[in-house]
């Protein structure tokens, strides 16, 4: 029996073996040179590539096997929802406008104190302008009313004051004294004696001040109040009042 066609096979075999084997070296040795002369115009970094190779073909009564597919895409970025990508991180209503902050009550309450319509008291004295030691001198104001703030809105708040008058503190130069009154000419419920002249004060004359005390109330509709504030004082320009002494003659 002859051997001839076997060794003819294995020759052929071993022919196309070594044409596969040289297309496929000229790639590694590129690869090996690196981006070198010998590889002009290779893309080293390969941006360009978008698919692979294709699939080899299988050799004389053997099966081949496919060449790699393409670039494989990244996984999805970790830590978002379903209405995210990588370029926005807002979740539902995340462009809804910030919600509007409620009024400052306390800011509202000084402000309708400030301009309140406070009265400057006016200070009186009966003996007018000059009195004398020992003897009761009455003392009165004008302005003693009560003052209503006019009501301030914001934001669906609104705010109001009632100042009610208190007292009415009286510096007479040589003392001082609390009313709790607006006093009268009659004196009934305001006044006092003098027991010494102002003959040494600038002018011969104590200067005389009265100050009145408003309690305020507030009343809020909308939000609570959130506290108080304090008393509200006018005080009176300075009145001169001139004390002497009563002269008595003896005789013998």
């Amino acid at each position: 029996m002859s051997h001839t066609p076997t060794r003819r096979l294995v020759a052929s075999g071993l022919t196309a073996a070594a044409a596969l084997l040289s297309t496929f070296a000229a790639p590694a040795e590129a690869f090996a040179d690196g981006c070198g002369v010998a590889n002009k115009g290779l893309d080293c970094n390969l941006s360009g590539v978008t698919g692979g190779r294709g699939g080899g073909s299988g050799g004389s009564g053997g099966n081949g096997s496919g060449g790699a597919g393409g670039p494989v895409a990244p996984p999805a970025p970790l830590g978002l929802v379903d209405n995210q990508d990588v370029e926005t991180v807002d979740g539902p209503g995340g462009n809804a406008p910030p919600a509007a902050q409620p009024p400052d009550v306390w800011t509202m309450m000084q402000r309708a104190r400030a301009s309140a319509p406070f009265p400057v008291p006016t200070a009186y004295t009966a003996p007018k302008d000059k009195t004398f030691v020992r003897l009761r001198t009455n003392l009165w104001v004008d302005g003693f009313t009560v003052v209503k703030t006019d009501p301030i809105s914001e934001g669906g708040v609104t705010v109001q004051a009632t100042a009610t008058p208190a007292t009415v503190a009286w510096d007479l130069g040589e003392t001082q004294i609390n009313c709790d009154d607006a006093g009268s000419k009659t004196g009934k419920t305001c006044g006092y004696t003098y027991k010494r002249s102002s003959t040494g004060q600038p002018g011969g004359a104590w200067q005389i001040t009265a100050t009145i005390t408003w309690r305020l109330a507030w009343t809020c509709t909308g939000a609570p109040c959130g506290g108080g504030l304090d008393d509200y004082t006018m005080t009176s320009e300075p009145t001169p009042l001139a004390v002497s002494e009563i002269q008595t003659n003896t005789h013998n």
